[in-house]
């Protein structure tokens, strides 16, 4: 999991990988991509509007071997409520330069965000609460093809 002190900016520890970077070559990306399982999860129970609702997030390798996944964007991996990335309409900006996803053989990653119940909105310029009902909440890799992803649901009441 990543530390809230760290410099990563996407939410997992990285190391160097030398023998990950060499099989990058050698793995196509069709394979490295249904390599990864993705899995997202919330506590049960319901939440009301504000309540921090703690997403977890785990990728998983499930080969013997270590993969590199490839992204068109530097993003690597996002979550989104209803469709809406990180519950923003917000246009994100990323640079629109490749990135990859290093994994071990057999290597899970795992990070939590947290998301509050509001939805941001960039032509109210705030923050809006959530209505009562059920809300998908889904987590993915960042590939342009066969992205690997899951979802779950959460209550807000």
């Amino acid at each position: 999991m990543s530390r809230p002190d760290s410099d990563d900016q996407f939410g997992f520890d990285e190391s160097a990988n030398y023998l990950g970077r060499a099989l990058r070559a050698l793995v196509p990306q069709s394979v490295a991509r249904r390599s990864i399982a993705v899995s997202v999860s919330v506590p049960d129970g319901g939440y009301t509007v504000g309540d921090e609702i703690p997403i977890t997030v785990t990728f998983a390798n499930r080969s013997p071997f270590p993969v590199v996944v490839e992204t068109p964007r530097q993003r690597l991996w996002g979550w989104e409520v209803d469709g809406e990335l990180e519950a923003s309409d917000e246009a994100y900006y990323v640079r629109n330069r490749p990135n990859a996803f290093y994994f071990r053989a057999r290597e899970k990653k795992r990070t939590t965000v947290r998301w509050d119940g509001r939805f941001e909105r960039s032509d109210e310029r705030s923050r809006r609460p959530a209505d009562p009902g059920e809300y998908t909440v889904a987590a993915y890799l960042a590939t342009e093809d066969e992205r690997p992803r899951d979802e779950t649901t959460v209550s807000i009441r």
